[in-house]
């Protein structure tokens, strides 16, 4: 039975989440969400009395085990505690995307939990939507090995919790980069719809994620991949969106909805290629919200995103969408963690494309549309 719901929306955050430092000039900066955080307070939407404020926690070892193997996390334990592990390189572990740090472990327990935190809040009905937004960039992270930034896969863990319990879930991400790790991790299962939508492998890490990759045995048609041009703008993002993400989810009429909502798709992203802007990603939030207000709840996390302002923002704004309150349409003047911030949205946003590149990026979204309905709609009665 649900608990009374007394708030609109919940937020996990504690600033130990943001205090991590992978190595001293890597790209992922945990401090991005310190600075999310002070802007969130900075805006008035932490005072709001509909949202609810919670601590996370650090996942279990038998927790991370849903999704990881016992060696590899191990392996993991030793490197954070300073050790010295031989084959860390079997592990993902090393110098590049995933360096080997004092404290890794205990960062990456930490964000896991903060994603089980969410997750048992919507589903034991005390809130429809909660957000952890040091969750998501972890995606990448496979069974066995760390990856893409990746350590111990979050999202798979609280679905796992989830599925274990005989829930359905739609995953949806909307990462500038393939969902690779939860796709894998549920790719011979019916019980997870896995949606990635995410600039192309040709271009962009991890390399996969085309139309193709639809799951295999029981897990078959139950993979969905979109896989987008470098400059894809705003409304030409939404309109695929809106062409296969609320089709897709509506026929598979899951139990709760799971969102990762990676803003690196932002254009002044410095590893990627997509030219979203922090309004762009603001409306298709409010559409996943309005997918997750079907089932018993949503759970979003947070993703890749290497722009500090344009986290700071999007994320603020995303909050703001899911607790139902008003931002203001400036940043305050007496926020100061990301100089130079005017507003929350962009202006001005990326500039128009040329015609034959336009013309280029479209004909890509096209064909992955219509890829995706003649290779899954039929699989889901569509």
């Amino acid at each position: 039975m649900k608990t009374e719901q007394l708030h609109t929306a919940a937020l996990v955050y504690e600033d130990q989440l943001s205090r991590h430092v992978l190595s001293p000039n890597h790209p992922m900066r945990p401090v991005r969400l310190r600075h999310m955080h002070r802007l969130m307070q900075a805006s008035g939407l932490l005072d709001s009395v509909d949202l609810l404020q919670a601590d996370p926690r650090a996942a279990t070892t038998d927790e991370i085990l849903l999704n990881h193997h016992r060696d590899y996390v191990e392996a993991v334990r030793v490197i954070g505690s300073g050790g010295i592990v031989p084959n860390m390189f079997e592990f993902g572990i090393g110098p590049g995307d995933n360096p080997p740090s004092e404290g890794m472990y205990d960062a990456a327990a930490l964000v896991a939990g903060s994603t089980l935190v969410a997750t048992e809040l919507v589903r034991s009905g005390t809130v429809p939507v909660a957000f952890s937004p040091a969750g998501g960039v972890h995606h990448h992270a496979m069974f066995d090995r760390a990856s893409g930034f990746g350590v111990f896969n979050d999202a798979s863990i609280a679905i796992r919790t989830l599925v274990n319990d005989g829930f359905r879930v739609a995953y949806v991400d909307i990462d500038c980069h393939h969902g690779d790790g939860v796709q894998a991790s549920f790719y011979d299962t019916s019980q997870v719809l896995t949606i990635s939508l995410h600039e192309s492998g040709q271009w962009l890490f991890p390399g996969s994620g085309s139309v193709g990759e639809i799951g295999q045995g029981d897990g078959e048609g139950f993979s969905v991949n979109v896989p987008l041009a470098p400059y894809t703008q705003d409304e030409l993002w939404l309109r695929v969106f809106d062409e296969t993400v609320p089709p897709l989810v509506g026929a598979f009429d899951p139990d709760f909805l799971f969102i990762q909502l990676g803003i690196d798709t932002h254009f002044r992203d410095p590893l990627t290629h997509l030219q979203l802007t922090t309004q762009g990603f603001t409306e298709a939030v409010r559409r996943l919200l309005e997918l997750g207000a079907t089932c018993n709840g949503t759970v979003a996390v947070g993703g890749g995103g290497y722009d500090m302002g344009a986290v700071a923002r999007a994320w603020t704004m995303a909050l703001a969408e899911m607790a139902s309150a008003g931002l203001p349409e400036s940043v305050p003047t007496e926020y100061d963690a990301v100089p130079g911030l005017d507003y929350f949205e962009d202006r001005p946003g990326p500039a128009q494309l040329p015609e034959d590149v336009g013309h280029e990026v479209e004909q890509f979204a096209e064909r992955s549309v219509e890829e995706v309905k003649a290779t899954l709609f039929d699989r889901h009665g569509l």
